[in-house]
């Protein structure tokens, strides 16, 4: 136990800030600015000389989009590289701190997925799946949060939640979300104007929603009517978070608040789950290719299937990434190949364009 727990502290909010996300070029000083209030949690738990808890809103189900940016409604390599990025964070935070650390995943997909044409039976097909990676995986610094973890039901969920139970509830905790968390006063366009976290996160929503929806709504507009659409289920799905995350700070008092979203760090490390510095850090919104060398690198499906450098590699009967072809320059021993596996998981790179390019420079000249 520390009587000051500031230097321990500080060594593992580097940590964290090395899987942070660091896409924007004010990354690193919104980061620093959030640094005393980051080291206030904390402190907390290494003065007490307890386990680092942190929670990370996340994970809700696979894009909307099945024809340009995803293989299907199931996790698959992307994921696992985003867990495996988690629990090394974690890991690492057990190398300088004993106690360690672990990140609870709160799936936000039930709070969005019917504004976006979701149904509850993939929603939840996708949290167990991921569970399931997890478990597999060894994955042991993840935990994965419950629906009773955040509302109140009026009657007791059952302790194991089956895809029936799960379904006939998904409505219900909607309904108590909002109910429980919901603000009947809130004026979104003024939260817009005014508060740079949500004017960040809105902007985000828009970019995504524009291609997750294309294929659903976007065919049957006009593009201005398309648009206009897109910045009300936005504000919708604002709407929706601003609950949930008053769900969150009741049911996960205390914990580092980890974020997907671009925010001012003021309360919240925004993190990136793919260590990619490209649009794509998030595994639900993208697929995964791994490269000759060893690297791996994100972007959607559409662009790496149309690129003949990349083939598609199944795992367990269902697509789960690409990867660069073999070819006579870049044909690896069964040593390397072992090497490449244990590195590859730890590391995307943001050269989409450029490493693809180089591929296909060499196929040309093999």
């Amino acid at each position: 136990m520390e009587i000051n727990g500031t230097k321990t502290s500080n060594a593992i909010l580097d940590i964290v800030f090395d899987y942070a996300l660091n896409k924007f070029d004010d990354s690193v000083d919104r980061l620093s600015a959030g640094r005393p209030n980051f080291l206030t949690i904390i402190d907390q738990f290494v003065i007490a000389g307890k386990q680092v808890k942190m929670c990370l809103p996340a994970f809700p189900f696979k894009s909307a989009n099945k024809v340009e940016k995803v293989f299907g409604t199931l996790p698959d390599k992307a994921e696992e590289l985003a867990l495996e990025r988690l629990n090394s964070m974690c890991k690492r935070i057990g190398d300088v701190y004993p106690p360690g650390a672990k990140v609870t995943i709160i799936s936000d997909g039930l709070t969005y997925n019917d504004l976006l044409n979701i149904p509850d039976r993939d929603t939840w097909a996708y949290g167990q799946a991921l569970r399931t990676m997890a478990s597999q995986k060894g994955f042991d610094h993840i935990d994965f949060s419950r629906l009773k973890d955040l509302v109140k039901f009026p009657l007791p969920l059952p302790e194991k939640l089956e895809e029936i139970t799960y379904v006939a509830n998904a409505t219900n905790f909607r309904r108590f979300l909002f109910n429980q968390y919901g603000k009947d006063d809130l004026d979104i366009d003024h939260e817009i104007a005014t508060n740079p976290d949500t004017r960040m996160t809105y902007l985000g929503y828009r970019r995504f929603l524009e291609s997750d929806l294309r294929y659903i709504y976007g065919h049957s507009r006009s593009g201005h009517s398309y648009k206009k659409g897109v910045k009300y289920l936005a504000k919708q799905m604002l709407i929706r978070g601003y609950a949930f995350a008053g769900a969150v700070k009741v049911a996960f008092p205390g914990y580092l608040r980890l974020s997907i979203h671009q925010s001012t760090s003021e309360h919240k490390v925004s993190m990136s789950l793919l260590d990619s510095k490209t649009g794509y850090t998030t595994p639900w919104h993208c697929c995964v290719a791994l490269m000759a060398n060893g690297e791996w690198i994100s972007g959607t499906m559409i662009s790496f299937k149309e690129n003949s450098a990349l083939e598609i590699v199944h795992e367990n009967g269902r697509p789960s990434h690409f990867r660069e072809k073999m070819t006579a320059t870049n044909e690896f021993s069964d040593a390397e190949s072992s090497a490449r596996k244990q590195v590859a998981p730890t590391k995307l790179i943001d050269r989409s364009t450029t490493v693809i390019s180089e591929a296909m420079s060499r196929l040309k000249s093999s």
